[in-house]
């Protein structure tokens, strides 16, 4: 009987999963004494992954970030695998650890249960704008897009709430593009960089003319016809034609699991430093591991993602081969299990992300970041991120390209 691995969520952290485990791990574990076979089902409400990276450039106008990048199809980029994976649109609704099955709302209504031997939480989070993060159908996504590119012409005023990477980005391209309209920005700037980088971007935004409001937030909003008023925690008001929220995630995507399992903020707590899910010490969370936004602690960033998974997989790949017999003691971590670059067997990966990383364009010509905490120049950002905001990325975490694959 396969061993059945179910992935709950289909965009950045469901993707880079499904092509991790079918490119790297199972091949591997495949290898194994006494191993089984193994099948993958990823439950995804949306059926297409969404690039959202792109987002800032592309609401601009029509074609600013490559239409055919920002939205691409989950079946066509797992069709490789053939029968090894199964997609399925949906959503979970509710999880049984005692009888190790998800109930999952299909995309038609029905529901239907699937059991697990290994179980991927992926759900991510929600933003309150579509701009940012699927609200199911990538459709919805789009439609915003579109009313963004049909409104962004003609307005005289915009108001961006939230001043993290996103809303830093998207003032910085409005600001460029339209350079006739007045563009506001409310929040704090880029809260989790070093005092320096934030300095370096309010000169940025400033002389690029965007009204900075570092000290304030968005308390409230009333829209009344083409008009949009603002109320901000100083008591103040602002009246703009055009209103958007980048003010990050609205709802965490954890709702179908036991609240025993949340940390403080909603999201999944984890056990140790592996991805392994903490649970409440009563229920069964053996061979249930978190990846993504939805993880507790997480800094909710691309980089930080992708030193996630090989470690989450990893994980899994110990918890399987321990109990097959294996001696998962070996050092070397991910690398020893391809010949020729460490010892035999399966060993546990280490997390370690690249700390104090982030590139933050201010329009398509520069912008600010860092590395490690050190202070990165304009034009390194530019090269780096403002000119093409990161499109060649698309197709490697599409497709699983980005991770080699063992025979």
């Amino acid at each position: 009987m396969a061993h059945e691995i179910v992935v709950l969520g289909g965009n950045f952290a469901g993707l880079n999963l499904v092509h991790h485990l079918e490119r790297q791990v199972l091949p591997v574990l495949s290898k194994l004494p006494k191993s089984p076979s193994y099948h993958l089902t990823i439950v995804s409400p949306n059926d297409h992954f969404f690039f959202k990276v792109g987002a800032p450039r592309a609401l601009v106008k029509p074609g600013a970030f490559p239409e055919d990048k920002l939205f691409k199809s989950i079946a066509e980029a797992l069709k490789q695998y053939g029968e090894a994976v199964t997609f399925v649109q949906g959503k979970a609704t509710g999880l049984a650890p005692a009888a190790r099955e998800v109930t999952i709302e299909l995309s038609g209504g029905s529901t239907k249960e699937l059991k697990y031997d290994s179980l991927f939480i992926a759900t991510g989070t929600t933003s309150a704008s579509a701009l940012w993060t699927l609200h199911g159908s990538h459709k919805v996504s789009e439609e915003a897009f579109t009313q963004l590119h049909q409104l962004l012409p003609k307005t005289k005023s915009v108001l961006v709430a939230g001043a993290g990477p996103v809303g830093v980005e998207t003032a910085g391209e409005i600001t460029h593009n339209y350079p006739e309209a007045k563009v506001t920005l409310v929040g704090k700037i880029l809260p989790q960089t070093k005092p320096a980088t934030q300095t370096k971007a309010l000169k940025f935004l400033q002389d690029a003319k965007v009204e900075v409001l570092p000290s304030l937030l968005v308390k409230d909003t009333t829209t009344s016809g083409s008009e949009t008023t603002i109320t901000l925690s100083d008591g103040s008001s602002k009246t703009v034609e055009l209103f958007i929220d980048a003010r990050g995630a609205q709802k965490i995507n954890s709702d179908f699991l036991p609240q025993s399992w949340l940390g403080s903020t909603g999201r999944v707590a984890t056990k140790d430093a592996y991805f392994r899910v903490k649970g409440d010490g009563q229920s069964d969370v053996s061979g249930i591991y978190v990846v993504g936004d939805i993880v507790e602690g997480s800094d909710n960033t691309a980089i930080q993602l992708d030193a996630q998974v090989p470690v989450a997989t990893s994980s899994f790949a110990v918890d399987v081969a321990s109990k097959l017999g294996q001696d998962t003691s070996s050092s070397g971590g991910l690398l020893s299990w391809i010949p020729g670059l460490g010892s035999k067997g399966v060993s546990q990966k280490e997390f370690k992300p690249m700390k104090d990383t982030i590139l933050v364009p201010v329009g398509p010509t520069g912008g600010v970041g860092q590395a490690m905490g050190f202070q990165l120049p304009s034009f390194m950002v530019k090269k780096a991120k403002a000119e093409k905001f990161l499109d060649n990325l698309v197709e490697p975490n599409v497709t699983g390209s980005k991770y080699a694959k063992i025979a």
